[in-house]
């Protein structure tokens, strides 16, 4: 309340936010302040855009009303601006984030993709198939997921997936299940099934089915 740092406090009644002139929320006698709590786009206050921040903008008024002796004032009204800014380039939210949440963009730039993740599940889905073990005969079910965190939904789709008889991805053979930006390749022949399961159980979720295989000439009969 000391506003002017002169020592002589205001009063609360005297101070309003922004055009609107809305009222303050609390006054705390002890450490002589007064709280305002309102939303970015209450009470007036103007939006500005810039190349690098949204700036909000407000006024602070201070007008002293007499007192006591109605002829004279002893203190001169004032308006005291006010700007909020906040980086285009960030999250901003005014509400509880967990914990573990980590903007969009550091995920980007710290780790440079998202947490990706292709799994073996059960028949009927429920959940991740223990063994990897299948007979000739026998379908694979596959779900693709990325994990968005608190970020904005998104839809995921593979472009491409191959299949190779070590971990390394670039080993030969090669059998390519997914190709042309999309399409299961066995899906065009006669004698195999493959296909994608719709509707997806969630946008960033992608589930397909695959007739279990092996490579022609791999002695290991895996």
């Amino acid at each position: 309340r000391d506003l002017f740092g002169t020592g002589r406090l205001v009063r609360a009644a005297d101070l309003t936010l922004g055009p609107a002139a809305c009222q303050p929320a609390s006054m705390s006698a002890a450490d002589n302040t007064v709280t305002f709590a309102a939303g970015l786009h209450e009470c007036g206050s103007i939006l500005k855009l810039t190349p690098d921040a949204l700036v909000y903008s407000t006024n602070l008024n201070y007008n002293p009303v007499p007192t006591g002796n109605l002829v004279i004032i002893r203190t001169s009204p004032a308006v005291v601006p006010i700007e909020c800014h906040y980086p285009r380039r960030e999250n901003v939210s005014s509400n509880a984030v967990r914990p573990t949440w980590v903007p969009f963009h550091s995920t980007l730039s710290s780790g440079e993709r998202l947490a990706f993740s292709l799994r073996l599940m059960k028949d009927d889905w429920s959940a991740e198939r223990p063994s990897n073990v299948f007979q000739l005969g026998e379908v694979l079910h596959f779900q693709a997921g990325v994990d968005a965190e608190n970020h904005a939904s998104l839809k995921l789709f593979v472009d491409s997936c191959v299949a190779t008889p070590t971990p390394d991805r670039n080993s030969f053979p090669q059998y390519t299940l997914i190709d042309f930006s999309g399409c299961l390749v066995d899906g065009q022949l006669d004698d195999a099934t493959s296909t994608f399961i719709s509707p997806r159980p969630r946008q960033d979720v992608l589930q397909f089915v695959v007739d279990a295989f092996k490579f022609t000439g791999n002695s290991s009969n895996l």
